[in-house]
């Protein structure tokens, strides 16, 4: 019985260790939000995932506006990372950023990373000059 309540009170301390740890793990994922301006190119995240060699680019642009008007993710290829666009105060981000798809632009928003997933906050989108 001894041995049964000593095995117990290890295995309690040890889920409570990788418990605390995991707990600080996810703050450090988490990043304090900031302003940012990146170039890159507006993707239809559904097409670039699913059609990696043809899913971006001047040749998918009238499919990306298609895809990013009937709802679907939206992200920004920037120096080789992909960002999720979210708009702000909870607004759909479509309309502001559709007729970018498959060229070139300069969006300017606030970063924020969150386990991982990395997001722009869409303030403006203009075409890169």
């Amino acid at each position: 019985m001894k041995r049964v309540v000593m095995s117990l009170a290890v295995l309690l301390i040890l889920v409570g260790a990788v418990a605390a740890s995991a707990g600080e793990e996810h703050k450090m994922h988490q990043m304090e939000p900031k302003e940012v301006t990146l170039a890159g190119e507006v993707l239809d995240l559904y097409c670039f995932m699913n059609h990696p060699d043809t899913g971006m680019g001047e040749g998918h642009a009238k499919c990306a506006k298609s895809c990013i008007n009937k709802g679907l993710p939206i992200g920004f290829l920037s120096d080789g990372v992909v960002y999720l666009i979210i708009g702000k105060d909870h607004e759909p981000a479509a309309e502001m950023v559709a007729e970018f798809a498959g060229t070139q632009s300069e969006i300017t928003g606030t970063f924020v990373e969150h386990h991982g997933v990395k997001a722009i906050e869409i303030a403006s989108i203009k075409a890169k000059s």
